[in-house]
């Protein structure tokens, strides 16, 4: 064997070090950044098994405003985001509409317990849907 078989193997072998030095710490973070993911993704399965509404009441008042109110109770164990959560009449989503918890309008967060009332200026609907955050709904028909 001559230098230049020896030479070529040194550089073969150097070069597999510097890829493999390169690589590492590529699949390290690809490797965190899975675990992060399915953490995160199980602690949502969480929230949303921990998640429940009921619908309280609802109410359409004909006497020239045209007014849907519904009330919505938390009946689980998550705090829910008043923002977040949307109201659909008749599959329509509804861009506005007036929220309170436990009447109080400047509220965000929705604990257990609590209940959100929704009033929205519309012609009657023949359904309603409230759909939370983390996607657990509820449907009224025949409003």
């Amino acid at each position: 064997m001559g230098f230049s078989t020896s030479g070529a193997t040194a550089i073969v072998f150097v070069g597999v070090l510097v890829a493999a030095g390169i690589a590492y710490p590529v699949f390290q973070t690809a490797q965190e950044q899975r675990r992060d993911a399915i953490a995160d993704r199980d602690d949502r399965q969480l929230d949303v098994r921990n998640t429940g509404i009921e619908v309280a009441s609802w109410s359409y008042n004909e006497s020239g405003d045209e007014n849907f109110t519904m009330s919505v109770d938390n009946t689980g164990s998550t705090t829910l985001s008043v923002p977040e959560t949307a109201l659909l009449l008749d599959g329509v989503y509804q861009e506005s509409y007036a929220t309170s918890v436990d009447g109080d309008g400047g509220r965000e967060l929705w604990q257990p317990g609590e209940t959100l009332t929704m009033e929205v200026s519309t012609p009657r609907p023949d359904r309603a849907k409230v759909v939370t955050d983390y996607g657990v709904a509820e449907t009224v028909t025949g409003v």
